[in-house]
């Protein structure tokens, strides 16, 4: 099915990439002179027979400008379940203040947190502040990398899971802190007024663990607020404990709602 749908989009971006003309007038669903911007996204998925399986997921990014002051506000989820039984469980939130010493040049302050039932982690979560630059900022290609400090605490659990993978039983082992070194590169790249590209890769590495996470998203406009994104997704945790897998993926086919900013992107 998920080969199917990767098809899908692809065939939808070429056809865009091919029809599109590269010099489209303005996107009618920009507001650059708003302060804000938005994204919504949903997906969907069941399969049934011998494996009976479904999956959801949702996402919400929300951008506001004060002054200097850039607010970013993330929230997004998914679940899963094989034959009735849960499979897949997560939510993640974070919340980033940025103020802009120059146009490209700024200092973040962020708070992550992070509940996925399946990590082998009953939540882990992180405070940190560093500094940021908007590398490349054009109407086509925008490219920002940040790096700083952080203090996480995470609370470990013993999973034992049964055959098909879902959690028997868990036990919640102590609160534990560290401190962390906390890096991320974003990417977006605009083929066309139709054809949207994306890419971001985050890092917390400290002693108790290492957390990465890379994402990687083409979206095809079907109307100027609708559009089709298929993503894909992996989140490496390098010490789980016993009973939870060091990697985890996810493969997405979403309807995207876009209140759209050119001037500030609510990836």
């Amino acid at each position: 099915m998920w080969k199917q749908a990767w098809a899908a989009a692809g065939t939808l971006a070429v056809s865009a990439g091919v029809s599109a003309d590269e010099t489209a007038k303005p996107d009618p669903n920009d507001h650059p002179d708003s302060t804000w911007a938005a994204r919504v996204q949903a997906g969907y998925s069941r399969t049934g027979g011998t494996t009976d399986t479904s999956a959801g997921n949702a996402l919400l990014h929300v951008a506001h400008v004060m002054g200097d002051w850039k607010v970013l506000l993330g929230f997004d989820g998914v679940y899963g379940s094989t034959k009735g039984e849960t499979t897949a469980q997560a939510w993640h939130a974070r919340v980033q203040g940025d103020y802009n010493f120059t146009e490209r040049f700024y200092w973040y302050l962020a708070y992550r947190y992070d509940d996925d039932r399946f990590s082998g982690f009953a939540y882990q979560q992180v405070a940190s502040t560093g500094l940021g630059y908007q590398a490349i900022k054009t109407d086509a290609t925008k490219l920002s990398i940040q790096a700083g400090v952080g203090q996480r605490a995470l609370r470990p659990e013993l999973l034992t899971l049964d055959e098909i993978g879902g959690i028997v039983s868990s036990t919640e082992l102590a609160r534990e802190t560290d401190t962390v070194l906390d890096g991320a590169v974003n990417f977006e790249h605009a083929f066309n007024a139709a054809t949207k590209f994306t890419a971001s890769a985050a890092v917390e590495e400290g002693d108790l663990n290492t957390m990465t996470s890379y994402n990687l998203a083409l979206q095809v406009k079907m109307t100027s607020q609708l559009a089709l994104s298929a993503g894909y997704s992996v989140v490496r945790n390098s010490k789980p404990p016993p009973g939870a897998v060091p990697n985890a993926t996810l493969t997405t086919v979403n309807l995207v709602y876009e209140f759209k900013n050119s001037k500030l992107p609510s990836e």
